[in-house]
């Protein structure tokens, strides 16, 4: 008996959403409607069947070549930002664009100008969130000193960018040991010293580690003054300065 419809449910990373849209591609090709989740949802609809993927790299890795090599790197990047987002439909939304771009032998390098296309505009807006987020993390990102030997800071961001920071922080410290964890996630960015960056997730915290990362070094303390005896306290804005640091990447910067 055929169905209509088919939701692939897989992992909610960028390898587990387009290993789904490897095995999406299989059956859409084959007739039928195709939507990709990264959760199971509560009630399909009728003449559906739902089926949990696995997470490959290599299928994964097939398809992002293929993007890279067929769309060109700005949609690349762009497809990339909508996997790490927060969007509940962002596996459907991806799979949509690259079917609309790729399909019946089709190499459409200009697929996201189609603004008019209301996934197309989705996932166009859901990449400047997502970039705004990572390019803020930048600069708020604080390291503080381990043991004199690892640089660690702790974020917490609401899209799952943790991997999209190792280029940048890999240029400006490729000398050092570091660590960023992202809290939230249970996942950790290593890098060490001149060496790349490699991805833990699942990493939990003994609580003597704990510890010793809630720990205050001097040079913490040092900033903290610093940052107190240049402010100029008749000229403080909080409105402004909460404009341009929210609340929420507050709480791993010392400053505040």
């Amino acid at each position: 008996m055929d169905y209509e419809k088919k939701i692939l449910v897989c992992e909610d990373h960028i390898e587990g959403i387009f290993t789904a849209v490897y095995e999406g591609w299989i059956w859409h090709m084959r007739g039928m409607a195709v939507e990709i989740s990264v959760r199971e949802p509560e009630y399909p609809d009728f003449f559906t069947t739902i089926e949990e993927v696995v997470s490959d790299s290599i299928k994964a890795g097939k398809v992002l070549r293929t993007i890279r090599e067929k769309l060109g790197e700005e949609v690349y990047e762009t497809l990339c930002y909508a996997a790490v987002s927060t969007y509940p439909d962002k596996g459907t939304l991806v799979f949509r664009v690259l079917w609309q771009a790729l399909s019946g032998r089709r190499c459409d390098r200009h697929v996201m100008e189609n603004l008019s296309d209301s996934d197309v505009n989705m996932v166009s807006k859901i990449r400047i969130k997502v970039w705004h987020e990572l390019h803020r993390f930048y600069g708020f990102v604080r390291f503080r000193e381990i043991g004199g030997k690892v640089l660690f800071s702790k974020i917490n961001p609401e899209n799952d960018i943790l991997e999209m920071l190792a280029p940048h922080f890999a240029d400006r410290f490729p000398r050092e040991n570091w660590m960023i964890y992202d809290e939230g996630r249970k996942k950790v960015l290593f890098h060490p010293k001149g060496g790349t960056c490699s991805v833990q997730k699942d990493m939990e915290f003994l609580q003597e580690q704990k510890d010793m990362l809630s720990e205050k070094e001097e040079y913490e303390e040092l900033f903290k003054c610093f940052c107190r005896s240049v402010t100029v306290w008749e000229r403080r804005n909080p409105a402004l300065q909460q404009q341009q640091i929210p609340l929420k990447f507050r709480s791993n910067m010392p400053e505040f």
